[in-house]
């Protein structure tokens, strides 16, 4: 587990030199490439070396972040592996965002460079990446795949000349960098759920063994066995591609296929053509493909497994999906989604608390009657307890986003190794108050916070209360707490570390919060200074502790 994923790769490559490694869609033509079918090990990875060595010549500095957009193509997973190679990392934008959401994506990163495909139908990618480029002055250069790139960009090695000419090119100079397991792979993205007005996208930073850990989870789930084959829909451009179809390729010495389109009869085709034995598509596609095996196939036995992928898990179990499906499925949920789902259904709510009711994670019906448990990806428990002794009492718990990443406020792309347990501090919060249902963890209810001030006759969020009290700039740290008072109810303060050298003064506290357009309601009647504010283990503010740290 301390190897990096390209390493990996590689060393099953030189096993596994003429075993298949790779086939594409049948849709190259329409994008521009020239025609291949399939790739081997020892080809694959001819291609990466050479790739890895092509950019190691642009005299890029270890750690560069490089922007990737690519179609679901051949090229695509070889050109990641190639640039972890490299000594770089790959950041993913999904092939559907556009100019707005790539700026805004990238502002809090520094690339160095960009890669992506040439035109399809009427679509060009690059006078977008044009535009952002001179709006990054970090990025170097724009590579491209294609057969007609536009000028200024540069084409990166071609797969079939690649494989099929001899090369003199230096493929292994000596890389001056020392890899791990530990150090960041990919940059991926996560919405927030708070701010539902912006929909904003912050860099998540995965590291190898993050990702091979939590696709280890998804290919025992699916029961993959060594050297599987495996037939993706989906790109290598985000999470749900990365374990789902890259990793568990990678980690078995599999055989990925690449799905160009949807459609149900080619991909039959190829299943059988292939003896594919997973699938991984959306959830939406199930019923259906499921309906085509039984017309294909003689025997149940014969359908392959199923990655059924969603991002809301099922409601309570009156909601669960009546349809049992022939085939054996797994359901695979990012739990990022299913906030995203919430913030939507709530978006003209004024509070960063949100209730969507019971959502099952588990116990899901098998095909034989069994239970079958899915597996998450970014996703955890945080806070969970019980009282001990009493076994119905309700677990109560804090849902965390990005439970297998690392959440980076302000990114600084470094190739250092670092320990896991340093990344704990980084966990971003989805600010959804958990109840756990059952003793298996396998049913939550998604409740409003009980963070509550009652000032006044106004209830007030205390977690709202702590982000708007940070804001001002004379401040280390803040939070908001209360005070039982007979008349008012709560009485509302703020405990807070002043900066150092900084004259604390009430008034300007004050005059600051107003300028911000806040509440009155939402101002503290004093500010109370304080040696520390009170965390618990899982970054929760302990207020009914504050005034024992004054």
């Amino acid at each position: 587990m301390s190897q990096t994923i390209d390493t990996i790769f590689l060393s099953h490559a030189e096993k596994k030199a003429d075993d298949l490694a790779i086939t594409d869609s049948a849709n190259r033509e329409r994008l521009g490439l020239n025609s291949i079918d399939e790739l081997t090990y020892k080809q694959s990875a001819r291609y990466i070396r050479h790739t890895a060595a092509f950019l190691r010549q642009a005299q890029f500095a270890d750690g560069d972040v490089v922007v990737v957009q690519l179609p679901n193509i051949a090229e695509t997973p070889l050109i990641l592996l190639a640039i972890l190679n490299a000594g770089l990392v790959p950041c993913l934008i999904p092939t559907h965002w556009r100019k707005v959401e790539i700026e805004a994506a990238l502002q809090k990163l520094k690339p160095r460079a960009i890669i992506a495909h040439q035109a399809a139908l009427d679509h060009n990618p690059f006078e977008t990446m044009f535009e952002i480029a001179a709006a990054h002055t970090s990025i170097r250069f724009i590579y491209g795949l294609g057969n007609n790139l536009t000028d200024g960009v540069t084409p990166l090695p071609d797969l079939t000349t690649t494989i099929t000419t001899d090369i003199t090119a230096d493929e292994s100079p000596e890389v001056l960098i020392t890899r791990s397991g530990e150090q960041v792979a990919f940059i991926g993205w996560t919405r927030s759920c708070v701010d539902a007005e912006t929909s904003r996208v912050d860099p998540v930073a995965y590291t190898h063994i993050q990702l091979m850990a939590n696709a280890h989870i998804v290919s025992s789930e699916t029961k993959l066995q060594s050297g599987p084959k495996i037939l993706s829909t989906y790109a290598p451009t985000n999470l749900t591609g990365l374990v789902t179809t890259l990793l568990p390729w990678i980690l078995e010495a599999g055989t990925l296929h690449i799905a160009g389109s949807l459609k149900i009869a080619p991909m039959i085709e190829r299943i059988k053509e292939r003896n594919v034995n997973l699938v991984v598509i959306p959830q939406s596609l199930g019923e259906k493909l499921d309906r085509a095996f039984m017309q294909s196939f003689s025997e149940v036995a014969q359908h392959p497994h199923l990655a059924l992928v969603s991002p809301t898990p099922y409601k309570l179990p009156e909601k669960l999906p009546k349809v049992k499906l022939n085939a054996q499925e797994t359901h695979i949920y990012n739990l990022n989604g299913l906030c995203i789902y919430a913030q939507h259904k709530h978006k003209n709510r004024d509070d960063q608390f949100i209730q969507i009711g019971e959502i099952c994670l588990g116990s899901q019906p098998g095909t034989n009657g069994e239970e079958l448990n899915p597996p998450f990806i970014e996703t955890r428990i945080q806070g969970a307890a019980q009282k001990a002794g009493d076994e119905n009492e309700t677990l109560k718990g804090r849902l965390e986003l990005n439970g297998m990443a690392v959440g980076f406020t302000e990114w600084q792309p470094v190739m250092t190794t670092t320990q896991l347990s340093n990344f704990d501090t980084h966990w971003e919060k989805s600010n959804l108050a958990v109840k756990i249902i059952d003793q298996g963890m396998t049913m939550l209810k998604v409740t409003p916070s009980k963070d509550e001030i009652y000032y006044g006759s106004t209830l007030l969020n205390g977690t709202e209360l702590d982000k708007i009290y940070q804001q001002y700039p004379g401040f280390v740290d803040a939070a908001a707490f209360s005070i039982k008072d007979p008349a008012l109810g709560e009485r509302l303060f703020a405990a807070i570390i002043p900066s150092p050298h900084e004259t604390l003064s009430y008034e300007e506290f004050k005059q600051f919060l107003l300028d911000q357009q806040i509440s009155p309601a939402k101002i503290p009647e004093k500010l109370v200074t304080v040696e520390e504010i009170p965390r618990s283990a899982e970054g929760f503010i302990e207020r009914q502790a504050i005034l024992n740290f004054g």
